[in-house]
């Protein structure tokens, strides 16, 4: 199994995120993270599986991650398992307007085949520019984030078993 681990982060938490299911994904296979602006098509040429993330930001994806799917070409994830995660403020009274289940529609519009709904993890609602912050994952959102990749494996290797 090859998993490609895409992340679009600007304070580091989706990133980390990202970095712990590769962790997790790798004891299964191959596993790489790649920044979203760091990302051409051939980085999904030999990936099984394609796990994007993106922070929420103002109830859905970032500018900058839409601009960076939609210039992807028509097809380029056909025959791949996808899945998507997104990082929001828990105590947000929107939260079901978050950045995964667009993301999750975009892979499936670039031929992907979604796995596993879309996830979403925590963080703490603060600027940490402001606050001199780093990490603003609330407490067990790692863990979380493995357990998560492990799930997305097993229903991966089930899909794969299938075909």
């Amino acid at each position: 199994m090859k998993a490609l681990i895409v992340y679009f982060s600007k304070f580091g938490n989706t990133r980390r995120l990202a970095e712990a299911m590769a962790e997790t994904m790798k004891q299964a296979g191959d596993a790489r993270v790649v920044g979203i602006d760091q990302l051409a098509a051939s980085d999904f040429e030999g990936a099984d599986l394609v796990v994007m993330s993106s922070p929420t930001h103002a109830f859905t994806l970032p500018q900058e991650v839409r601009a960076i799917l939609e210039a992807l070409p028509q097809g380029v994830l056909a025959g791949k398992f996808v899945a998507a995660f997104d990082t929001t403020v828990r105590a947000w009274p929107l939260r079901r307007m978050r950045a995964s289940p667009k993301l999750l529609d975009q892979l499936r519009r670039l031929g992907g085949k979604p796995i596993v709904p879309p996830e979403t993890f925590y963080v703490r609602a603060r600027n940490p520019q402001k606050a001199g912050e780093i990490d603003l994952l609330h407490e067990g959102e790692l863990e979380r984030a493995r357990k998560w990749a492990d799930t997305v494996l097993e229903q991966s290797g089930k899909g794969i078993r299938e075909k």
